[in-house]
């Protein structure tokens, strides 16, 4: 019902507004569809993910890891992107929200707000935190300046190897575990639209996940995949003897 209340009243602001308003503030057919979206307000709701959920699904794509052989690995380079230099960022699971400038005007990186972002990244079993990717905040402050009018959700970023271990699958190295990858929602837009921006920002690995409703971003080598979960095998009625 929300939605049509929204719709109808939309429409009412765009076509029933006094003559001279309307003349004065013409709008074209696709700047209408381009808003038709904020509109309705018809993004559904996502499902409640745990991390161990997320954990799962990523421990069946092989693309999401990297594996360390006896030498630390090193950050990759940052890359500015086009973003403002800040971050909007909000964590459920805490009841946290941060808006932080990690680059200054002039180029720089602000290493107090990139502190006060790690710290939002710790882990959750913890509370430990590890330098996060510059290129990670560049590739996450893209996204938020294109969606972000509420600001990013984040599900899942820094794990520690005792979080790994704690959650189903191997303790695996990740790129989580680097500090280097981040699991997202944005408010009010489908996970589609940020997999399909965030491909074509060529920075990073764009893993999408629409059964879970979020987009795994880091700053490994570009590339892209999709996971969907497998559907729940169905109970079969036990035979009558």
């Amino acid at each position: 019902m929300r939605r049509y209340t929204a719709f109808a009243a939309a429409l009412i602001l765009l076509f029933c507004a006094a003559p001279g308003a309307a003349r004065d503030r013409e709008i074209s057919a696709a700047d209408f569809l381009e808003q038709l979206p904020d509109m309705l307000d018809s993004v559904p709701e996502p499902p409640a993910v745990t991390e161990a959920e997320i954990v799962e699904l990523e421990e069946g794509d092989p693309e999401t890891y990297v594996f360390i052989h006896g030498n630390i690995a090193h950050p990759p380079e940052p890359v500015n992107l086009g973003g403002d230099g800040r971050l909007d960022l909000s964590r459920p699971d805490t009841g946290e929200r941060l808006a932080a400038v990690y680059r200054n005007r002039d180029g720089s990186y602000n290493q107090a707000g990139i502190n006060k972002i790690q710290r939002l990244m710790r882990c959750r079993l913890t509370g430990k935190e590890t330098p996060v990717s510059i290129k990670l905040l560049e590739i996450l402050d893209a996204v938020d300046d294109r969606f972000g009018a509420r600001g990013l959700t984040l599900l899942s970023a820094y794990r520690t190897p005792r979080l790994n271990r704690s959650l189903k699958g191997a303790a695996r190295r990740s790129m989580h575990m680097l500090g280097w990858a981040a699991d997202i929602r944005v408010p009010g837009r489908t996970p589609a639209e940020i997999k399909e921006f965030s491909g074509k920002l060529g920075a990073g690995g764009v893993g999408y996940y629409p059964d879970a409703a979020f987009v795994h971003l880091d700053a490994g080598r570009p590339r892209r995949w999709e996971v969907r979960k497998p559907p729940a095998p169905k109970k079969t009625a036990p035979v009558k003897k």
